[in-house]
């Protein structure tokens, strides 16, 4: 695929991207080809990160109990935000239609496929979050396939199948339905042959029926065979990409605009800074009713050992100056607690410099701002430190061990040891929200925060905070959480990438 600064926006004639984009789902096999507008690279990349993290919010809300309600969620997401192509992708059956907008919608998805798949070829955790939320989103569309695009991507694909007859069907009645309980209805089910070795999965869990090397699968577990197939694509397009992205850094407008693309975008492009000071005596309540465990982790540790290393120190200090200490609180918070161990001499020579820069006092004067999720999980926590994201740092009894002296059950804490030990870190944050807060989140937190934000909502809302945020006449009383009005989202945005 070629950039250009052109002006005008290219698009190829209708019967030429029928030709290209036969059906609304793709297993993405073949790279686009021909000239896009460098300005249209960057928008297709930008709305098709935002649409995964609508996915990724799916994923977690808890009050969502079977695949279609994901997927009927997602729509009403898509179309709320406005992102009409995509929303239309989700609710095509497959090639029945190639009206315009469906065209364009197929054209802009595989090119934004290929894009992110560049960007978030750049580390592991990176490549884990792309490729969790694009498969689940690859599901969801397949779920809206009628049975003739169903067929017809099977066939596009050059899968080796074969749909059996009526006259077999009869003759199998028995096995079909012994080997495959989840079909309640063996007549109005259509079944179809593939090689085993397509379907290792549905074996393993005993879905299907064998005979003469070939697995019998009913239609709604089709999906696992793409699925299947689409999470081994993916591997070895990063494998591709990462050689790509190689061979286009002498580009800066691209490999400037990949490299920070999947950075800008971890949940909170702006700081969400409280209007005046937040009370340094409220630290250790507002800990257990608003920190995300991260920094409910790095508090408690302070108090207990009146010290941090540098890492962690940074990471909880911004954290503290987003929900509004200070910079004055803030030295007195550390100058308090490290003297505890220290004489006020070494503290002032060693750590005054440190809290003083990252408010924007000293060196280069950057008006530093806290970390989001992304950040977080992708540090390097070395032993004896205490920063880092738990869920993925923190060795696993010593987590599960945490969250039951926190009064958790055993069903709850093996529930988020689950999702840590599988890579969903931001899945178990919000099941720990859930926990604390007895109600889920609005939404996936990509940033403590966020977290801490939303968590004051829900508490003032209910007017029962342990940290009196309802109590008007508290003259310690919270302050409400706003967002500085500076830029528009979309400015920053663009600000970020560059």
């Amino acid at each position: 695929m070629e950039y250009t600064r052109r002006r005008h926006t290219i698009k190829r004639d209708i019967n030429s991207l029928e030709e290209i984009y036969p059906h609304d789902v793709q297993l993405y096999q073949t790279p686009p080809t021909g000239e896009v507008e460098l300005s249209e690279f960057q928008e297709l990349a930008v709305e098709r990160v935002k649409v995964l993290q609508l996915v990724e919010s799916i994923i977690a809300r808890t009050d969502l109990k079977n695949s279609e309600a994901r997927r009927t969620a997602l729509h009403q997401d898509l179309k709320k935000n406005g992102f009409t192509y995509y929303a239309k992708l989700l609710n095509g059956q497959g090639c029945s239609s190639h009206s315009d907008i469906e065209l364009q919608a197929r054209r802009r998805d595989h090119i934004s496929h290929f894009i992110l798949t560049l960007a978030y070829s750049q580390n592991m955790e990176f490549q884990k979050w792309f490729s969790i939320n694009e498969v689940e989103f690859f599901k969801w569309r397949f779920s809206g396939l009628n049975k003739e695009g169903i067929i017809k991507l099977l066939i596009l694909n050059n899968f080796n199948y074969t749909p059996i007859s009526q006259c077999e069907k009869d003759e199998l009645r028995d096995l079909l339905h012994i080997s495959t309980l989840s079909v309640n209805n063996i007549d109005t089910t259509d079944f179809y042959k593939l090689p085993f070795q397509n379907v290792i999965d549905l074996i393993r869990s005993r879905k299907v029926y064998l005979n003469k090397g070939m697995a019998y699968i009913p239609q709604k577990e089709l999906v696992s065979i793409f699925v299947t197939y689409f999470k081994r694509h993916l591997k070895s397009q990063f494998n591709y990409a990462s050689e790509c992205l190689e061979n286009i850094s002498n580009d800066m407008r691209i490999s400037s605009f990949l490299k920070n693309l999947p950075n800008c975008f971890t949940g909170m492009t702006r700081v969400v800074w409280s209007t005046t000071s937040t009370p340094i005596e409220k630290l250790d309540e507002l800990s257990q009713s608003s920190y995300p465990l991260c920094m409910r982790t790095l508090h408690e540790t302070l108090r207990t050992n009146h010290h941090l290393k540098h890492s962690g120190r940074l990471q909880y200090g911004l954290f503290l100056k987003g929900i509004g200490i200070s910079l004055k609180n803030a030295e007195r918070f550390w100058r308090e607690e490290f003297t505890k161990v220290m004489d006020i001499d070494k503290f002032e020579k060693q750590y005054s410099y440190t809290i003083r820069h990252a408010y924007g006092k000293e060196g280069k004067h950057t008006n530093y701002t806290p970390y989001g999720c992304n950040k977080i999980i992708n540090t390097t926590v070395a032993s004896g430190e205490y920063h880092g994201c738990p869920y993925k740092h923190m060795n696993i009894d010593v987590l599960r061990k945490k969250l039951l002296n926190i009064g958790m059950s055993i069903a709850d804490v093996q529930e988020i040891t689950t999702l840590s030990t599988g890579g969903h870190y931001l899945l178990a944050c919000t099941k720990y929200f859930e926990f604390v807060h007895k109600s889920p989140p609005s939404h996936t937190f990509m940033h403590p925060n966020g977290y801490f934000v939303e968590s004051q909502e829900i508490l003032t809302n209910r007017g029962n905070s342990k940290a009196d945020v309802a109590s008007a006449e508290n003259s310690n009383r919270l302050p409400a959480i706003k967002r500085q009005k500076t830029k528009s989202i979309a400015e920053e945005d663009h600000d970020m990438l560059f």
